[in-house]
């Protein structure tokens, strides 16, 4: 694990790596992708899970972390290195993660939220990685992170193979309207064991 990772997180509470994942990583994700299209399902809100478009309007297909396909394994590999170290460098307490595919079909987004839980604190860190094989900046779509005080921390745009990690907590944060299909791998670090 770069040390570099773990002082980014210490100084800042998030991390960037643009093309942390390879050319060919991308797209043999993306093979899978195809594969598993049609088990995709209208992602929900809230505790009583609704579908609301007006919130948010990605699809996603959940992913065992223990018993992941053959093409997620390296990433999930790494998911563990992250945990550990962030146990190890901040005593966070992480025991388990959640996660899954997931794609924004054009004109959808995601409206300004925190991903802690009001009723449920174990959600502490927030990761993505990015799938599409290529985006402009025009395709919108950007992950815009915010502060406590609703200032604008970082935008980052899905560009092929980014990495973005950050204190659950600490960074509400929005999806902007994508042009295009936007793709992703998501998911977050728990204090309570969920499998």
């Amino acid at each position: 694990m770069p040390e570099q990772i773990i002082r980014d997180i210490q100084q800042n509470g998030w991390i960037l790596r643009p093309q942390f994942l390879s050319a060919e990583d991308v797209r043999k994700l993306n093979l899978y992708f195809q594969e598993k299209r049609e088990n995709f399902v209208p992602a929900k809100v809230g505790k009583e899970k609704q579908r609301l478009e007006s919130v948010r309007g990605d699809h996603t297909l959940w992913v065992d972390p223990l018993d992941p396909p053959e093409v997620m394994k390296p990433i999930l590999g790494f998911l563990q290195d992250l945990q550990r170290e962030l146990n190890l460098n901040f005593y966070m307490g992480l025991k388990e993660f959640e996660c899954h595919l997931a794609y924004y079909p054009a004109g959808t987004f995601y409206q300004k939220h925190l991903d802690r839980f009001s009723k449920d604190s174990s959600r502490s860190f927030s990761f993505v990685f990015y799938l599409n094989e290529e985006w402009k900046e025009e395709d919108g779509g950007e992950l815009v992170l915010y502060n406590k005080a609703g200032e604008v921390v970082k935008i980052i745009y899905p560009t092929p193979g980014t990495f973005i990690g950050f204190l659950s907590e600490e960074f509400p944060h929005e999806v902007k309207v994508s042009h295009r299909e936007r793709r992703s791998f998501t998911g977050w670090m728990h204090t309570r064991i969920i499998y």
